[in-house]
């Protein structure tokens, strides 16, 4: 990233009808998932149930039915192989301690957990650019080397390149502002569970990607 440039949060703001908070030095808690993990119609179908909220709680009502919808195993869940996973936990590092401070998080099969917080003028989309480029290239050379070997069918491998075609992630995240410690320590409670709330494992420290974990 050109140091030369100021890049501007973009304070609280609309993408796709999702609100943002895109303060600079904020905590966050970041969620970004692989495209095929919910349909359109998936998604109108939860709008549709989140707008029997009341309005201010819409967004918070509607990301934790998209999360249970998800956490079924919805579409090819490629982040549970080791390689792609790992790939993942790579790209939210590169720029720990340069764009932001990496607290928690946790690779489920199909979708992602980050909480963070942000250095001065690093708007978030800057850093979820730079992990879905980053991941997205990678996930090519894994899933094309995989062809090479015997490990997977090389029809299994085919189908998930035609799924995503280059295009691995849904195109907007779900953000949620940390409004202080009591909320960053829900936050951070709910990354650790998500594993076990997803039948994965019985506790967090038992789930190999997440910072949760413990090996024995």
């Amino acid at each position: 990233m050109d140091k030369d440039i100021i890049h501007l949060n973009r304070g609280k703001h609309k993408r796709r009808d999702i609100p943002h908070w895109d303060y600079s030095e904020s905590k966050q808690h970041i969620t970004f998932r692989l495209s095929d993990s919910l349909s359109t119609n998936q998604l109108l179908e939860l709008k549709k149930q989140a707008d029997n909220n009341p309005l201010l709680k819409r967004s918070y009502y509607l990301n934790r039915s998209i999360e249970e919808w998800v956490n079924r195993g919805m579409g090819t869940c490629i982040l549970r192989i080791p390689e792609i996973a790992q790939a993942v936990v790579d790209s939210l590092y590169i720029l720990n301690n340069k764009r932001y401070q990496l607290f928690h998080w946790v690779v489920m099969p199909n979708h992602v957990h980050v909480l963070l917080q942000l250095f001065p003028n690093t708007p978030m989309s800057i850093v979820l650019n730079s992990w879905k480029h980053f991941t997205s290239e990678r996930f090519d050379e894994i899933l094309l080397n995989f062809k090479n070997t015997n490990r997977f069918n090389a029809d299994y491998i085919d189908r998930i390149l035609n799924t995503f075609q280059g295009h691995y992630w849904m195109t907007d995240y779900w953000d949620v502002m940390i409004r202080n410690k009591r909320h960053f320590n829900l936050e951070a409670k709910y990354i650790a569970q998500n594993p076990v709330n997803a039948g994965l494992v019985q506790r967090p420290e038992d789930y190999p990607w997440s910072s949760f974990y413990k090996q024995s």
